[in-house]
Parts: structure tokens; sequence; C-alpha cells
């Protein structure tokens, strides 16, 4: 069974050595691993190691260099997922499974390989087109769900810091869609949850099901697949659950002050891709299992 790792990279140095041990302690399965590594603009030694990892590995690592300048940081992750996806979806054969993974100190953390095994060789006979997990916070350690942007299920179909600008400032809203997480995870009587849309660092894909898919991290775009409804369900969910009175707006704009990783018109790409497929019909699951 072939598998695809994904990784878009930008000065990720200091992550590597250890993302390479993991691929390596991947490779104690019994899969045909390939690992995809896209990067662009680094300052570091990135593309140094990279070259040097794929010396070592001519068959079965590919690396490719990309001009990506757009000025949204979630618009050139897309796009250089989309490159990954490509490559994927168009130039590998046979391709069962692939995985996209962060290339930062979240991949960099030790891969739970038992847990990767025990679903690609889908030993639950759960249902599931994308699955992604849950981690460990290491200090101090306990079940932690990082990645609340990427996150939407039930009626919550709004991103978590699309509402505002007094919610993003309190944080009230990531906790109660993180908690309302941990509560679906605790209640499901199989080993995942549904959800619309998960990543939270590591996520597995059914490559048939997905190919076709792809990343966009544009709020503009994202708004054409959720309704003003379906926002305005969203609200109603927090109030009902959550006793939080909150209205939903696009996001960060120019009159608040904004975070470093966040900028006016974007929004998290996997949002895109998973409510592109989940509305395709195809199942997007968050397992109880740790991956990291």
């Amino acid at each position: 069974m072939n598998i695809a790792l994904c990784f878009a990279v930008k000065n990720c140095e200091k992550y590597l050595t250890k993302i390479f041990q993991n691929i390596e302690y991947f490779k104690t399965l019994d899969f045909n691993i390939y690992s995809i590594f896209i990067f662009d603009n680094c300052n570091d030694n990135t593309e140094y190691l990279l070259n040097s990892y794929k010396n070592m590995n001519k068959n079965n690592v590919i690396i490719k260099k990309i001009i990506n300048d757009a000025s949204q940081r979630t618009v050139r992750i897309a796009k250089a997922r989309n490159e990954c996806l490509n490559i994927v979806y168009n130039e590998l054969k046979d391709i069962s499974f692939h995985i996209m993974i962060d290339s930062d100190d979240k991949g960099a953390v030790k891969w739970n390989i038992d847990t990767i095994d025990r679903y690609l060789n889908n030993f639950d006979n759960d249902d599931w087109d994308c699955i992604s997990f849950n981690r460990t916070q290491h200090d101090p350690p306990h079940p932690a769900y990082f990645d609340i942007w990427a996150l939407l299920y039930d009626d919550f179909k709004h991103h978590c810091f699309g509402y505002g600008p007094e919610q993003r400032k309190t944080k009230h809203v990531l906790t109660a869609m993180r908690s309302g997480l941990f509560t679906k995870l605790k209640n499901t009587k199989g080993n995942s949850t549904d959800v619309i849309s998960a990543f939270n660092g590591f996520a597995i894909y059914k490559t048939d099901r997905f190919k076709g898919f792809y990343y966009d991290g544009l709020i503009e775009n994202l708004k054409k697949l959720i309704t003003d409804t379906e926002r305005d369900e969203s609200v109603k969910a927090f109030k009902k659950y959550f006793n939080l009175d909150v209205f939903w707006d696009d996001g960060w704009n120019l009159d608040e002050p904004i975070p470093d990783d966040q900028s006016p018109g974007q929004v998290c790409e996997h949002l895109f891709y998973h409510i592109t497929a989940h509305k395709a019909g195809r199942k997007i699951k968050v397992s109880k299992y740790i991956i990291m």
C-alpha cells in the first residue's frame, strides 16, 4: 500500500531533524512511504536539510520549491498544500492514503505509530474518509486540541475567529468549541466522532475519496460555502449550549488589534478543503486516540 506524507515547509530548520526521525520510524510499518516537501522563501537551512534528506532517500522523497508571496499567510499555506495534493492526485500512482502534517513544533513531536497503523489498517472497522486526532499537551501533559480555527461540528458552522470582536479578545468561543468537542468524544459510542472540519496538526485522508478537493485560505471563498442561515445557527448554538451571546462577522479587521498570525481576508485553509468534501458526502471525523 502506498502512503504519501505531505508537508508545507517554511523556515523549519529546527524541526526537520525530528520530522525526518518520525518518517524513518513510520517506515517500520509495512507500507511504501512517499514524503513530499513543498517549500518557499526560506532564509534558514531548510533547503539544505531537505536536499540532504532526499539524497539519502532518492526514490521516495519529493521536494519542490515554489514562488509563494501572497500577503495572507493562509493563502501561502494553501498554495503549498495544494502543490502536495497535485503530486498526490496526479503524479504518484495508486496512493491509498495521504497524510497532511504540520512542519512546525507540532509535527516534530514523536508520532504514535500504533495509532497510525490502527487507522491505515482500519482495525476498528470505523467509517471515515478523513480522520484527525487528539494529542498530548506536553507541559503539563494532558489531552489537548489546539487547532480550533480548523474545527467545525454540529451546529457550529462558522469559524471560531469570526465572532466578536470582544469574543476574540476573551477567547470564550475557543474554549467553548474545544470543550464541546471533548464532550462529543467522551459521549461517542465508538472511537471517533463526526465533525464538519478538523485538523489538529495531523490528518489522514483516503485519497480516492478526496481527489479533486483543494485548499483555499480566503474568507471570501469560504463564505460561498457557509450560508448566513448556517452562521445564525452557530450563534444560536453558542447561546443554547454555552450561554454565550455572540454575533458573527468575517473575522479580524483593520479596526482592532490583529495577532501576528492573522490578517484581514484570511481564514484557516483547512476549512475550505473539509467543507467542500463534507458537502460532497465525505465523512470527516476526530479520533479519541492520541497521535502525538
